[in-house]
C-alpha cells in the first residue's frame, strides 16, 4: 500500500499540536487549582504571553489546512464545518492576541471579571488561547481518524478486487 502524504502531514500536525496544546490548556486552567500556585509564580501578563507562544504554532500551522478549507467554502458560498472552525478559532485567537499585546484598546467591560482597569491590572484580560488550540487539536484528531479509515477502506476494496477471478 502506498503511503498517504495527507495522512502523514495531518498526523505530524496532530502530534506537534497536541504537545503544545496540553501545556497551554494546563496553564489556562491552573487558576482552578486551590491556592493558585501557578499564578503565584507566573504573573498574568507572562502567563498570557506564554499561552500565546504555545498556541500560535497550533492555530497558525496546525490549523492552517482548516483556514484554507474555510476560506474556500466562503469563496464558493458553500459554508461547512471548516468555515465554522476557521471563524471560531480565528476569533478566539485574534481576540486573545489583542488582549495580550494591546490590552489598552479593549473596553473596560471586557476586563477579567468586569473589574475596572488600573495600571497594575491592565493585562488581566481573559484570553482564549487554550480554546483555539484545543479546537484545532480535536479537529486534527478527527481528520487523522477519517484519513486512516479512508485508507483502510481503500485497502480493503483493493484486497477484494484482488480476490476476483481473472476469467469468468
Amino acid at each position: 500500500d502506498a503511503e498517504n502524504p495527507e495522512l502523514r502531514d495531518m498526523t505530524r500536525r496532530l502530534w506537534v499540536s497536541a504537545a503544545l496544546t496540553i501545556p497551554t490548556f494546563l496553564l489556562a486552567m491552573s487558576d482552578l487549582v486551590p491556592g493558585q500556585p501557578v499564578q503565584a509564580l507566573i504573573p498574568p501578563r507572562a502567563g498570557n504571553l506564554l499561552q500565546l507562544a504555545l498556541s500560535a504554532p497550533v492555530v497558525l500551522w496546525g490549523g492552517w489546512p482548516f483556514f484554507e478549507r474555510g476560506w474556500a467554502s466562503v469563496v464558493s458560498r458553500h459554508l461547512n464545518m471548516f468555515t465554522l472552525i476557521a471563524l471560531g478559532t480565528a476569533a478566539a485567537f485574534g481576540f486573545s492576541v489583542v488582549a495580550t499585546l494591546a490590552p489598552g484598546i479593549l473596553p473596560h467591560g471586557l476586563h477579567r471579571d468586569g473589574a475596572p482597569q488600573d495600571h497594575a491590572t491592565l493585562h488581566a484580560h481573559a484570553v482564549y488561547f487554550e480554546a483555539a488550540a484545543v479546537i484545532v487539536t480535536l479537529v486534527l484528531v478527527g481528520q487523522v481518524l477519517e484519513l486512516r479509515a479512508r485508507h483502510a477502506t481503500s485497502s480493503a476494496i483493493r484486497a477484494l478486487l484482488g480476490l476476483a477471478p481473472k476469467t469468468a
